[in-house]
């Protein structure tokens, strides 16, 4: 099994993406592809957590897929979304346009919702932080990932549990603990030995070459 750093990891979706010619938004398509496949499709109500960034944009997708697949899907943005990427805001059109049920968690009175609601879902997807995450989380995301593991039944996270150092395996003062990661391209360093975190981990092929 290889196994590569993130910044390896990003320098594999800049060449996928700049010189081969694969558009960003597909590999997203690709990815959220793999994590429903690796979902329990058989639970009554599933819960995706996301911020605003491109693993959020993988968020979104899945939840899209979820829906399309008439399930029982709410899904949570944290923070403001006017800073999402573009691959994220595509996604968020194509939600709204589907109707979904979407909360934004800004402030306690949200987030005392937000655990609320995590007590009756079956399983919570997190798609809060990607291999990008470059310093501890504090504040909000804080909040938000302590409910998380407090409150869901069982979490299923999107390429690296939030909080998580992909290539330590070392939580930046707080990280999801799942039951499983489904991580894209290639096994990243921090993943390895940190099964309190990750739970089991699944290794997905997205598209990426080489």
């Amino acid at each position: 099994m290889e196994v590569i750093s993130c910044q390896q990891m990003k320098e594999a979706d800049s060449y996928a993406i700049n010189t081969i010619g694969i558009p960003s938004i597909v590999l997203m398509e690709n990815a959220a592809l793999k994590v429903v496949n690796n979902i329990d499709l058989g639970l009554d109500c599933y819960a995706v957590v996301c911020s605003r960034g491109n693993n959020g944009g993988d968020g979104l997708t899945v939840a899209r897929h979820l829906i399309l697949k008439n399930k029982k899907v709410k899904i949570y943005i944290a923070g403001k979304t006017e800073n999402g990427t573009e691959d994220f805001n595509i996604n968020l059109r194509i939600i709204e346009n589907l109707q979904a049920d979407i909360s934004f968690i800004r402030n306690e009175k949200d987030l005392t919702l937000f655990g609320e609601d995590l007590k009756v879902s079956d399983l919570t997807i997190d798609a809060l932080f990607g291999i990008g995450l470059n310093r501890n989380v504090e504040g909000l995301y804080y909040d938000i990932i302590k409910i998380m593991n407090e409150e869901s039944k069982k979490i299923i996270a999107v390429d690296v549990p939030s909080g998580l150092n992909g290539d330590t395996g070392k939580a930046m003062g707080i990280s999801v603990k799942a039951y499983k990661t489904v991580t894209f391209h290639k096994m990243k360093s921090g993943l390895l030995n940190s099964g309190v975190y990750t739970g089991d981990v699944v290794v997905e092929d997205i598209g990426i070459p080489g």
